[in-house]
């Protein structure tokens, strides 16, 4: 047998034999903690050994035979080749030493020398013939008489070819005086086991892999076996093949394989150990990382010696460091092993101990999670601090099963309600659907005067976003209060921002919460008071925008609120709010930063419901930044978190992106796909039903089903217009319905539309007046058209928005071709197809194609700049270069721009210079493509 890391050991013992050989017996004591491989020891030695010619007897010692007098020497004698008379003589005198005396002590005693005496002169006689090893397992649990008589024999082996070696678990002192004068015997040596090295286990390793392999897992192996021999082979084994099948250097696991063979081998760990040690084991893995010295001891009525030396072995034998498991499968293996019973006893017991040492909540609550069944009503509070803790920690599982352990509490009906209104807080964020079941289990209970609370109600508040059910929830909100004017202020307060949120969700619903019984004010909506209020100033802000009251600037106060507020389960929805803000101000750029932002920060804390929304509002955000595909990844994600049909009202946010996104781009059948199925009765209730609304009309207008997409924009217009929402930053049906009617021949109408869109409040963006301004070169005669189509060119290019940006520059090309100005038409063609190609517009790019011809659109430039060549341009230079590329004469440039005719000359030469080209024709007509694709770049989805 070779032992890896037991080099100098088994050269020890080697020795030892060849004194044997000679005639000097002697005794060896192997000490270790349990599975380090003593019994490999003794193995070890009997091998080498038999193989010179030995006899080997070997015992094992148990504690349940410990009560057996001479059955460690019966197992011995027994096994012995011994001649007839030798077999007749140690059964006899095995026999007479299991009968306890009858005489007195003094008897006793001389009769008991006599029986050691007697099977040690059978022993040493059958040594005589050929050498002995003796090898005894766990002699720290021999019973007594068997320890006296090894004793005796140790006394006589220096002239006697006997080997004995015995092993014995660290720190076990047995109570037996044989053991300790035999131990002191000068000729009985010592030899302590210790656990493996990373060396030594890249040996072990090295049996099952090649010797890179054995170096690179040997580090996490010994890090998860603490160098226990057992376990690390265990490791090695199971890690040896789950590579069956690979090839390669992907066929060795990065990491060991933790199975069931491991767990096994952990509970082998602890039954080969003492029963003080695996009661401790087993109270540790109980109480996890809430364990001290002090409840440890109180647990099990241990003193702390008792402890300390328990934990002192589990550490030598590799299953803990610094007081920890070193692998959550050890705990687990040992938990499972357990007794159900003494399992719930003893979760029960270390509750109560940690609750009166004034331990954490969420350690206490661990302990009554693990032992189960219904917790008593005094456990709630504990249980909902520990909830609130675990979330606080992003561990939403723990703060789930505190609150289901809560809820199986014997509780009066307000307290059975507020507990549900924690749950269905804590699974929104992971578990969309359980919450939405919780939410709508509070709706009946919310109508009860001496059931609901101002939490209760916020809780339904955000529920408005989430479900189907705001009539049942606008009734919640309704109903009166219990009495008392502390909790009326606080219901009217939460009433008052219900009201709000309606206003910027679901604006139909207003009129009907206003109509609440009488109630006392709330302490007023003054700016002072909005201020101090977050999730009031965020609605607000958003309502603000909406509807432009007053003509604020919402941004401001939007950041604000984004930089002072910590993501987390109350703040979720108000960061939403703050972004759709500055999303409906067309601050795109800053509420892409923040959505960016916030959507890593929901990755990181493993919030699936967070990445989805906060996905959904990057699609929309991109969408209006022109990014096609960004907005579809985006949309993707999100629907991917989150599938459709599960999504309240916010839900339209991503769907309509995807369709919008899809639609733009040609994918037709995907975005049928999102905008297909049944819509519950409510759908467009919701401002976000309009999402839904003008994507369902763009796509009828892609397929040239015009009076279906006429509809449906109308059908905004009139919503929006009824609930007070008409600004174009949310849907500009205006300009979509003006699409339509100047396909249908009703350039007059559309006129009408696009004018009363240019004096919408908000409407004065680059991004939306450019787009306007493209519909409106529509309406008027040819000769007008390069005027406003280079206006809108103009805007568009400042609002970074190449999708738009390419429909502009399509017309702009087709009024120069029809006016005859076919140089300049391909030069404007070729910046449309650059920038149609960019945002991956396929409908677009076929329109493109045959205007001058796919060879002239999508001919390469014969020299190409890069993005630090184009970023060298000053913005005087820019703005020169982008009219040439459009196709101006020097002098139109000078007349547009108010320069000199020299002035420009100059500009375009320091550009050719700069971008190495020879001519207009030659400057990218994608400048500000080029330049802005480092922001596209950094839009995609995260996570």
């Amino acid at each position: 047998m070779t032992l890896v890391g037991r080099k100098e050991e088994t050269t020890v013992l080697r020795r030892m034999f060849a004194d044997v050989q000679c005639g000097r017996g002697g005794v060896i004591i192997v000490t270790g903690s349990a599975a380090l491989g003593k019994t490999g020891m003794l193995h070890a030695a009997a091998e080498h050994a038999l193989q010179s010619g030995a006899r080997w007897l070997s015992a094992t010692a148990c504690s349940s035979e410990q009560a057996l007098p001479l059955g460690v020497m019966s197992q011995l004698l027994r096994s012995a080749p011994l001649d007839a008379p030798a077999t007749r003589r140690a059964e006899q005198l095995l026999r007479e030493g299991a009968v306890p005396a009858a005489d007195g002590p003094a008897a006793a005693e001389g009769r008991s020398a006599r029986i050691h005496q007697g099977l040690c002169e059978v022993l040493l006689t059958l040594a005589a013939e050929t050498p002995l090893v003796i090898t005894v397992d766990d002699v720290h649990q021999a019973d007594t008489a068997s320890m006296r008589c090894l004793s005796h024999l140790t006394r006589r082996l220096r002239s006697a070819r006997i080997m004995v070696v015995l092993s014995k678990q660290l720190e076990a002192e047995p109570d037996l005086t044989p053991y300790t004068d035999m131990s002191r015997e000068p000729h009985v040596g010592h030899l302590g086991l210790r656990p493996l090295t990373e060396s030594e286990v890249a040996a072990l390793l090295g049996r099952r892999f090649d010797e890179a392999a054995a170096r690179r897992l040997a580090p996490a192996v010994l890090a998860v076996s603490g160098g226990n021999p057992l376990l690390a082979t265990v490791l090695a084994d199971a890690t040896g093949s789950a590579r069956a099948g690979r090839t390669g250097r992907s066929a060795v696991p990065a990491e060991p394989v933790v199975d069931e063979m491991f767990r096994q081998a952990v509970l082998t760990c602890l039954r080969r150990g003492d029963a003080k040690t695996g009661r401790v084991a087993r109270a540790l893995a109980v109480l996890d990382d809430a364990w001290s010295f002090d409840v440890l001891c109180r647990a099990l009525d241990i003193d702390t010696l008792c402890a300390e030396r328990a934990v002192r072995i589990l550490e030598a034998a590799g299953l803990l460091v610094g007081g920890r498991f070193r692998h959550p499968a050890m705990r687990s293996a040992i938990l499972d092993g357990m007794p159900a019973e003494e399992r719930t006893r003893l979760h029960r017991r270390c509750a109560r101990l940690l609750h009166d040492t004034g331990s954490p909540a969420l350690d206490i609550a661990r302990q009554l999670i693990g032992a189960g069944g219904a917790p008593d009503p005094e456990a709630v509070p504990v249980l909902r601090e520990a909830a609130e803790q675990a979330l606080a920690g992003d561990d939403a599982a723990t703060a789930i099963r505190c609150l289901e352990l809560a809820h199986r509490a014997a509780l009066d009906n307000r307290q059975h309600v507020a507990v549900i209104a924690d749950l269905a807080r804590a699974e929104l964020r992971v578990n969309l659907p359980a919450a939405t079941r919780h939410l709508r289990s509070l709706l009946a209970p919310a109508r009860d005067p001496q059931q609901r609370s101002a939490a209760v109600l916020a809780v339904i508040r955000r529920h408005l976003l989430w479900s189907v059910e705001e009539r049942q929830a606008v009734e919640a909100l309704r109903a009166p209060g219990p009495s008392g004017a502390g909790e009326d202020r606080q219901l009217a307060a939460e009433r008052h921002l219900a009201r709000v949120w309606l206003g910027c969700t679901f604006p139909s619903l207003v009129k009907e919460l206003s109509a609440c019984p009488a109630e006392p004010a709330p302490d007023g909506s003054t700016p002072a008071t909005i201020a101090l209020n977050p999730e009031l100033l965020a609605a607000t802000l958003l309502s603000t925008a909406l509807r432009d009251e007053d003509g604020k600037d919402v941004g401001a106060d939007a950041e604000h609120i984004l930089q002072n507020s910590a993501l987390s389960d109350h703040t979720f929805e108000m960061l939403a709010f703050a972004i759709l803000a500055l999303f409906h101000s067309d601050r795109l750029d800053k509420a892409a930063v923040w959505c960016r932002s916030l959507q890593a920060q929901a990755v990181a804390r493993r919030a699936p419901t967070w990445q989805a929304v906060f996905a959904a509002l990057q699609a929309q955000i991109a969408l209006r930044q022109g990014e096609l595909s960004a907005a579809e990844e985006h949309a993707r994600a999100a629907l991917r978190l989150i599938p459709r049909r599960i999504w309240g009202p916010f839900g339209f946010l991503a769907s309509s992106a995807m369709a919008l996104a899809c639609t733009a781009m040609g994918k037709d059948t995907e975005a049928a796909d999102q905008l297909s199925g049944p819509l519950p009765e409510t759908a467009f209730d919701s401002l976000y039903g309009l999402y839904h609304l003008h994507a369902r009309g763009q796509h009828h207008f892609a397929n040239n089903r015009l009076q279906a997409a006429l509809g449906d924009f109308l059908a905004c217009g009139e919503l929006m217009t009824d609930w007070g929402v008409d600004v174009p930053t949310l849907v500009p049906w205006r300009s979509a319905a003006a699409e339509v009617l100047i396909q249908l021949g009703d350039r007059a109408r559309a006129r009408e539309l696009l004018d009363a869109q240019l004096a919408r409040p908000r409407a004065n963006g680059p991004r939306l007046r450019g787009s306007t301004l493209r519909l409106l070169a529509a309406t008027v005669e040819l000769q007008r058209r390069p005027a406003l189509l280079t206006e809108a060119v103009e805007e568009l290019q400042s609002a970074h928005n190449p999708y738009e940006l390419a429909r502009a520059l399509a017309d702009l090309g087709d009024a120069h071709r029809a006016l005859g100005a076919a140089g300049r038409a391909r030069m404007v063609s070729r910046q449309a197809w650059n920038a149609a190609r960019h945002c991956q517009a396929e409908p677009l790019l076929r329109r493109l194609k045959p205007t001058g011809g796919a060879e002239e659109v999508d001919r390469p430039l014969r020299v190409q700049a890069g993005p630090a060549d184009i970023a060298s341009l000053s913005s005087a230079e820019r703005r020169v270069a982008t009219l040439a590329t459009l196709g101006y004469t020097n002098r139109e440039i000078s007349r547009k721009l108010h320069i000199t005719v020299s002035t420009v000359e100059q500009h375009l030469t320091r550009v050719y210079r700069k971008l190495n080209v020879r001519h207009r024709t030659e400057i990218p007509s994608d400048l500000d493509l080029v330049v802005d694709s480092r922001r596209v770049g950094a839009e995609r989805p995260v996570g």
